[in-house]
């Protein structure tokens, strides 16, 4: 009989010494709800930071701020110095993308200049020219290839025709400003000669 009460007596204090029912789930849940205050204090902080900037910024520098940027300017299809009898145009196909390869307008302006070379390898320039916003803006295109722009420039016909080689090709230079950006946009590319065919009348 002593032995029974004494181990009645154990079990006892085995049961007050466990957990009581829903003790680790309350413990779970105070850990869960400290884990979110810990966030949404963190949150907190960070739109503080956000709001003391935003008040510190100019009116247009906000309004820029929540505008998608272009990362760079890329060469688009159709690029080229066409070159007829009534004279020779620097066609110029760019686009300017996203970090995505998305394209994305620019406001301009843009400045293009353009070198070929002789048959003796010395570079001759061609041209430069200024594209003001308007221009700029003017030239967006829509088509098959997707949304670029297209500048028509005028060259120096004979310029071109004494560059050296059957297919002489036209190194060009483009720098786009935008106000989203801190430096222009650039891109330097060479672009082929192509002549109009000519047909004999009969």
């Amino acid at each position: 009989m002593t032995t029974f009460a004494a181990l009645v007596a154990t079990g006892c204090a085995s049961a007050r010494l466990g957990p009581s029912d829903g003790s680790v789930e309350r413990s779970t849940r105070i850990r869960e709800l400290q884990d979110e205050v810990a966030g949404l204090e963190a949150e907190r902080s960070r739109l503080r930071i956000e709001l003391e900037t935003a008040r510190a910024a100019s009116p247009d520098e906000v309004a820029l701020a929540g505008l998608p940027t272009p990362v760079r300017v890329a060469k688009a299809s159709g690029s080229t110095v066409r070159l007829d009898p009534s004279g020779a145009e620097l066609r110029l196909r760019v686009r300017t993308e996203d970090a995505r390869n998305r394209f994305l307008q620019t406001t301009g302006p843009a400045t293009v200049s353009a070198i070929g070379f002789d048959a003796a390898g010395d570079a001759v320039e061609l041209g430069t020219w200024e594209v003001d916003a308007a221009r700029w803006g003017a030239g967006l295109r829509e088509g098959f290839m997707g949304t670029a722009y297209a500048i028509d420039l005028p060259i120096n016909a004979s310029e071109v025709s004494g560059l050296g080689g059957a297919s002489p090709k036209i190194l060009v230079r483009i720098e786009i400003m935008d106000p989203r950006a801190t430096a222009p946009y650039r891109l330097e590319f060479a672009v082929p000669v192509t002549r109009a065919v000519e047909r004999n009348s009969s």
